[in-house]
């Protein structure tokens, strides 16, 4: 057995050949971006799609997640507005192993950024405020097979990010930002080939150090998720 992570999650599959595992989610999203003054709590449904190669004990992983339209949202004091859209973008490349049947680590690089758009009638309607981190994170899982129902699956990873800031006022901003993930999943047998989930992930990025103001930023973003994925 070996484990394959999509955006976070953990996955087990059988891998004695060269395999290909396709996926697609869906997925709401409790997100909540708070700085010094202020901040926007809301929530998005976002679509993910995910492509995976094992081999044996081996895999490689590219997964990308979006929002499927912009949420609007109510806010604290950002942009000098109450409503705004929010958008979220995330993108993700792995590489695991798995040491034994019940226990994988993983490493790899990740790219996200949240989108703020303030509203008419705000003065500053079309003004963005958009917050982006990259860069790599390690991580490691484990399962357990619950009777012949399915698997049960943790996992937790840390990121080390470079973090950018844009808006009217400061312009583009540097600093450095990161984070850790922590999932759980479910995952049942359709067919030989189809498999289907239920994934609870949480998210904490804290983004700090910028070279054009002192505040931090932090972000949560809590997804309940469901997906199907098939198996060449």
């Amino acid at each position: 057995m070996v484990f394959v992570s999509i955006n976070g999650s953990i996955t087990v599959y059988a891998s004695e050949d060269l395999e290909l595992i396709s996926s697609v989610a869906l997925s709401t999203r409790q997100f909540a971006y708070a700085v010094y003054n202020g901040g926007v709590d809301g929530q998005i449904q976002s679509l993910g799609l995910g492509i995976s190669g094992v081999y044996r004990r081996f895999y490689v992983d590219l997964s990308g997640e979006r929002n499927i339209e912009a949420s609007e949202e109510s806010t604290d004091n950002l942009l000098e507005t109450d409503r705004v859209n929010f958008e979220r973008t995330d993108i993700t490349t792995a590489a695991g192993y798995a040491l034994t049947d019940a226990i994988s680590i993983f490493a790899g690089y990740k790219y996200g950024q949240s989108t703020i758009t303030a509203l008419f009638p705000s003065p500053f309607s079309g003004a963005k405020i958009t917050l982006s981190g990259k860069g790599p994170f390690i991580g490691a899982g484990g399962r357990w097979p619950v009777e012949n129902w399915g698997f049960l699956s943790f996992s937790a990873a840390y990121a080390n990010m470079e973090a950018n800031y844009q808006d009217l006022s400061y312009g583009t901003a540097k600093g450095d930002a990161s984070g850790t993930s922590l999932s759980v999943q479910w995952k049942g047998v359709l067919t030989s080939d189809f498999y289907y989930d239920f994934t609870l992930i949480r998210h904490d990025y804290y983004y700090q150090d910028f070279d054009k103001f002192s505040w931090d930023i932090s972000e949560q973003i809590l997804s309940y998720r469901v997906a199907l994925s098939y198996r060449f």
